[in-house]
């Protein structure tokens, strides 16, 4: 099913109303060839996540969780996969050694996009409404500090060293830039209009913030403040890097397609046409794959990184979502 442009104008507005109710909506680390790859789906129409195994690319089994589940952030060294439901205003904990959901942390505000900071020690949670986020010790679920950072928070990322933290704030048109230690803002990035989904490269160098009325990607180098501005399909979410960095995939929600960046040029290198108003997006570099979950048509695509070819189409639950994170290696 395709929305009309109208449709998605409201979605965005109001990222989490489905369409009898409350809907929401860029978007992994090396591993060994002992270890399978999964990807948590969220699946927002169903209260579910699918997860898939990454190497039969088959659904291994689906989890019940909270209502009109969101954002993705998983951790190998937790163990744990954590989603956002944003219309019961709580976080659910899923133990990924057994796919079982094991607690529930309680929120009050609208929780949208999660990351974990790569130590592991903090969960950051997007409050879209509260124009929030908020710092969850992985350790002690009641330990929770906040911090007020902009309009309509929504994506979010860490730096590889867990000092930085990155925030794309739609109604404010800007990227924070956090000081988690102590929990400031240490400054704002001017991005496009309705920024939304944000990407990390693994070295931390390059971040791509996903402005969805733009019909852009602003591409940011950390260090030196360097911003290059590259246009890509109709209302674009959320994007990955590929692990060398040279390469940037973009979902773009109302062309259904994904659009393939070269990073040094800024060129458009392919467009791959995927399922219905496709969303989040994760790349797994070791099978080599890019995992996008499409919201319209309730699956996911698979695409071969290495010839940028669509491999397969995997049938996942109602109005699937991943915003995050959510490729996860387990041995």
């Amino acid at each position: 099913m395709r929305f009309k442009p109208t449709a998605l104008l409201n979605h965005c507005r109001h990222p989490f109303i489905l369409a009898a109710g409350l809907l929401f909506t860029a978007c992994s680390s090396a591993s060994t060839q002992t270890e399978t790859s999964y990807a948590y789906i969220t699946n927002q129409g169903e209260n579910s996540v699918s997860i898939i195994n990454t190497a039969s690319n088959l659904v291994a089994s689906t989890v019940s969780v909270g209502k009109a589940p969101v954002g993705v952030a998983v951790s190998t060294e937790l163990q744990r996969a954590f989603i956002s439901n944003v219309e019961s205003q709580e976080i659910s904990v899923i133990n990924t050694q057994n796919n079982k959901l094991i607690d529930t942390i309680k929120i009050k505000g609208s929780p949208v996009g999660l990351a974990l900071a790569p130590d592991n020690k903090v969960l950051y949670v997007a409050d879209w409404f509260e124009n929030r986020i908020l710092a969850i010790n992985t350790q002690n679920f009641r330990d929770i500090r906040e911090l007020s950072v902009g309009d309509a928070p929504a994506g979010l990322v860490v730096s590889p060293d867990s000092q930085s933290l990155y925030i794309a704030n739609r109604d404010s048109n800007d990227i924070a830039v956090i000081e988690t230690s102590p929990l400031s803002i240490k400054k704002r990035i001017p991005v496009g209009k309705h920024p939304f989904g944000l990407a990390l490269s693994s070295s931390g160098n390059l971040l791509a913030s996903v402005n969805v009325k733009d019909d852009t990607v602003d591409v940011i180098h950390t260090e030196s403040g360097q911003q290059r501005t590259l246009k890509v399909g109709y209302h674009p979410y959320c994007a990955a890097f590929s692990r060398d960095e040279r390469t940037l995939y973009v979902t773009n929600t109302q062309d259904d397609s994904v659009s393939v960046l070269d990073v040094n040029s800024g060129t458009l290198i392919t467009t791959i046409n995927v399922g219905s108003t496709p969303e989040g997006i994760s790349i797994d570099h070791r099978m080599q794959r890019a995992y996008i979950a499409n919201w319209g048509s309730n699956n996911v695509s698979v695409i071969d990184t290495e010839t940028n070819r669509l491999l397969t189409t995997i049938k996942t639950g109602d109005k699937s979502r991943a915003f995050g994170q959510f490729i996860l290696s387990r041995p």
